[in-house]
C-alpha cells in the first residue's frame, strides 16, 4: 500500500516529543519479541539485527540488552539522538545498508508508516536468505469497553482487526503470528502525555489539543474515575515473515 506523502511526514514527527514518547509509550513483551526465534537455532547474542523505524529506541534498548549486533535506522534525527544503538539515517524504502547483511529486521510501531511494497523489497534486499522480519504493533486493547472509549477521546485510531495479516510480497512470506496481552501503569497525567505522542495531536492546532486534554481529564474524573494510577490494557500484535 502506498502511503500518502503527508501521512509519511507525520511518521517522521515523533522526535518533537521524544522525551515524552520514551516515558509513556510501552515497551514490547518478551513473549512477542521471542517470536522472532521460533524454531530457529540462532539466539539473540551476536544476531545481526536492524531495528527499522527505530525512533527513540524503545525496542532498540531491549535488543541491545539481549546481546544483538544492532543498527538502528530512522529518518528522524531528533528521535535517533535518544537511541542508544549505533544509528543510521535512512528510510524503510532506502536504508543504505548492504545487501544480505542481516539475520533479522525488526519494525516496532512503524510498519503502517511505510510504503509496504517498497519497504518489503528493501527488507528482502538487506536480509540474508532465510532471514526474518518481525513486525510488532502495540495497540490499546479496544476490546475493553472503557479503553475503546478512551481511544476515541484521544483519537488514537487503534482498531483491532483480528483477521489482519501483513502480506507485503516481494520475497517475504508470513510464517507465524502472535497476540500478547499486557498492561502499563500510568497516572492521568501520563495518559494525557500519551495522547501528546499520537499523530492526531502532533498535527493538530493548540485549540484542538486543549479540547482533547480537557475531554481526557473529564473522562477520568467523571465517567471512569481514577485515583492514583491505572493499569492501561494493551495488546501486542507480532507478525513473523521470512525471506525466501
Amino acid at each position: 500500500m502506498v502511503r500518502p506523502r503527508a501521512q509519511a511526514a507525520h511518521g517522521r514527527s515523533f522526535g518533537t516529543q521524544a522525551g515524552v514518547y520514551d516515558e509513556v509509550r510501552p515497551g514490547y513483551p518478551d513473549s512477542a519479541l521471542d517470536l522472532a526465534l521460533t524454531g530457529w537455532e540462532p539466539q539473540w547474542s551476536g544476531l545481526r539485527v536492524c531495528d527499522l523505524g527505530a525512533g527513540t529506541g524503545i525496542l532498540s534498548r531491549r535488543l541491545l540488552a539481549h546481546g544483538a549486533d544492532l543498527i538502528a535506522v530512522d529518518p528522524d534525527t531528533a528521535a535517533l539522538e535518544r537511541n542508544p544503538a549505533p544509528t543510521k539515517i535512512g528510510t524503510a524504502e532506502d536504508t543504505g545498508l548492504k545487501a544480505k547483511s542481516l539475520d533479522l529486521v525488526t519494525v516496532a510501531q512503524a510498519w503502517h508508516w511505510f510504503d509496504e511494497a517498497q519497504a518489503a523489497a528493501e527488507v528482502a534486499r538487506i536480509l540474508r536468505p532465510g532471514g526474518r522480519l518481525l513486525i510488532l504493533i502495540n495497540q490499546l486493547d479496544v476490546r475493553v469497553d472503557w479503553v475503546l472509549r478512551l481511544s476515541r477521546i484521544m483519537h488514537a485510531g487503534d482498531v483491532y482487526r483480528p483477521q489482519y495479516r501483513p502480506q507485503p510480497g516481494n520475497g517475504l512470506a508470513l510464517t507465524d503470528h502472535r497476540l500478547v496481552e499486557f498492561t502499563t501503569e500510568l497516572a492521568v497525567d501520563g495518559i494525557v502525555d500519551l495522547a501528546r505522542t499520537r499523530s492526531y495531536w502532533l498535527r493538530s492546532n493548540e485549540r484542538t489539543r486543549a479540547r482533547v486534554e480537557a475531554n481526557l481529564r473529564e473522562y477520568f474524573s467523571v465517567e471512569h474515575p481514577v485515583s492514583g494510577t491505572v493499569d492501561l490494557p494493551y495488546m501486542c500484535l507480532a507478525y513473523l515473515l521470512e525471506r525466501a
